[in-house]
């Protein structure tokens, strides 16, 4: 499935090969990041000292919590009598020691009835006193407006020393005694040049996969490998992952098209609720173009004979996420270790697209991790989704 544009053709410039040389317009789109973040992590750190009281608090009666419900009187002494709260917990601690003495004097069932009566009042009391400190915590977030979607582009980013500099003669940041170099505990990356980042590179190798299972969140999950590649500022993650959708949503064409995927693969999606296939999963943080480009497509091969997976638009404001299922020879050449690219494009003329610049993902452990998650989905899969998922099931 390709959605968003429709790429014919796509060349390189003759004279360079875009992971060799930054991207024509990265250095005034890093540089305008760098002077926006001065400001952004002088108000972050503004949040985060009107949350740390409230993180504070809210820590304190999760912990008061437990001691409540494990009965925990050992609690009792730490107690703050001049918080209302705290000492009206202390007054349910030293009642249920009184009622718990009788109770073994009289065995009287009544008092047992009275206890589990003035706990579960305590315990209200308390959820309630945690629900309005989440309130004022997210209170504080939304007063901050788009704050904490600006910050996402400074999280862990270098900055150019030059930009920020600048921007420091007007904003006092914590950030500016890092790039003056007079913070001892530096916690910002910067370089020299906007030109330097495209030569910061890490690698993130294909992880290795395990079983599917329920998240915390309550989502299924965990049947999954990934590999990362940063360049710079630009981060770009692929997946390799079952991609699960219930057979109630989808049109016949689309279920007889996974399941003529599954079956090439020998993919066993006997679940009579949940469909399975393959899919390939996309992250890249460019809410908005690096250079001068229109379009990404994600795909295997030289960008002038790109087998495509994905393309889709540039300046979405958001982070790119995307997931597709693969066709069973993209699987094919995913398994045999084949490197996906991910490419920037700009249309050049009329049907054709021309690559701005290009991000390999590293193929290091590739052919391992997803020949063992394309096992896991013929063998394993199936048995583990319908204990997770019981059919006729709340799900």
């Amino acid at each position: 499935m390709i959605i968003g544009v429709s790429v014919t053709a796509l060349a390189f410039p003759a004279t360079t090969t875009a992971q060799e040389q930054p991207p024509a317009g990265m250095a005034a789109a890093e540089a305008a990041r760098s002077r926006d973040c001065v400001g952004v992590i002088a108000r972050l750190d503004e949040v985060d000292g009107s949350l740390a009281p409230l993180a504070a608090r809210s820590q304190r009666l999760i912990g008061i919590a437990q001691a409540v419900a494990l009965e925990e009187r050992s609690v009792v002494d730490s107690l703050d009598t001049s918080d209302a709260l705290e000492s009206e917990v202390r007054e349910w601690f030293v009642a249920d020691a009184g009622l718990a003495e009788r109770y073994l004097a009289e065995r009287d069932e009544g008092l047992v009835e009275e206890r589990a009566t003035a706990r579960e009042a305590i315990k209200a009391r308390i959820a309630a006193a945690l629900e309005a400190v989440q309130a004022e915590a997210n209170q504080v977030i939304s007063d901050s407006g788009d704050l904490m979607s600006r910050a996402s582009a400074c999280d862990g980013a270098f900055f150019i020393r030059g930009a920020v500099l600048e921007a420091c003669e007007s904003t006092s940041s914590p950030v500016c005694d890092a790039a003056r170099g007079s913070d001892p505990e530096n916690r910002f990356r910067f370089v020299e040049r906007a030109e330097d980042l495209w030569d910061h590179q890490e690698l993130r190798t294909w992880t290795s996969p395990g079983r599917l299972q329920v998240s915390p969140n309550g989502q299924l999950g965990g049947a999954r490998t990934v590999a990362t590649t940063r360049m710079g500022n630009l981060l770009v993650s692929v997946a390799f992952a079952p991609l699960l959708r219930d057979r109630a949503e989808l049109t016949p064409e689309a279920a007889a098209r996974l399941s003529s995927i599954d079956d090439s693969l020998g993919i066993d999606s006997s679940h009579p609720e949940i469909a399975v296939a393959p899919s390939i999963g996309l992250q890249a943080n460019l809410p908005s173009p690096l250079a001068d480009e229109s379009a990404y497509v994600l795909h295997f091969g030289a960008p002038d004979s790109a087998d495509v997976l994905w393309s889709g638009p540039s300046g979405s404001g958001r982070a790119i996420q995307a997931s597709v299922p693969l066709a069973a020879d993209h699987v094919a050449r995913l398994v045999s270790g084949q490197p996906i690219n991910f490419t920037a494009v700009r249309e050049s003329a009329p049907g054709t697209q021309e690559a701005v610049y290009s991000v390999q993902l590293t193929s290091v452990n590739q052919a391992a991790a997803t020949r063992a998650l394309l096992t896991y989905m013929s063998e394993g899969l199936s048995a583990d989704l319908a204990r997770l998922v019981q059919p006729g099931g709340d799900r």
